[in-house]
């Protein structure tokens, strides 16, 4: 009987990992209402602040972005491509998406990720730096240092 019980409490899922799913589900719920090409969540944060780099000042500008970062992954379709417009056309051949779920305003930022475009990442100090397909360079600062890495490492292979 004992021997039974302790295998029915290692097959139990725990407090923490309960959270941690539904906390997916429920991201991955709201990412699908701003992006319903959504196939699954590769990784997310807790907490994100985004910059952006000022190229003639040469500064970082924080934006009105932050919250909770998610890295997923888009089912990409070349069915009606032709009807589509540039700028749709594009965004549908995102493989990767990157977005904040905003906690500022109700307006998120995401940003695609084609691999084996000319997209860059760095780790400096802080930040994850993004340069994105239209040359416009992000900053990602992740108060988690093992999430910031994680995330880099991620995206860095995905680049």
């Amino acid at each position: 009987m004992a021997a039974i019980a302790s295998q029915m409490s290692q097959e139990q899922i725990t407090r923490d990992d309960a959270l941690k799913l539904y906390t997916s589900a429920l991201n991955f719920n709201v990412i699908s209402r701003y992006d319903p090409a959504i196939i699954q969540l590769v990784c997310h944060t807790s907490h994100c602040v985004l910059y952006k780099f000022n190229e003639e000042s040469e500064e970082w500008i924080k934006t009105d972005y932050q919250g909770a970062l998610a890295l997923y992954e888009r089912s990409t379709s070349s069915d009606s491509e032709q009807e589509l417009s540039s700028d749709s056309q594009l965004q549908q051949a995102f493989k990767y998406g990157i977005i904040i779920l905003n906690r500022s305003n109700p307006e998120c930022f995401s940003l695609g990720i084609l691999p084996g475009s000319e997209m860059e990442v760095e780790l400096n100090d802080n930040l994850i730096i993004i340069r994105s397909l239209s040359g416009e360079i992000y900053g990602l600062w992740l108060f988690s240092e093992e999430e910031r890495e994680s995330l880099f490492k991620t995206i860095q292979y995905l680049v």
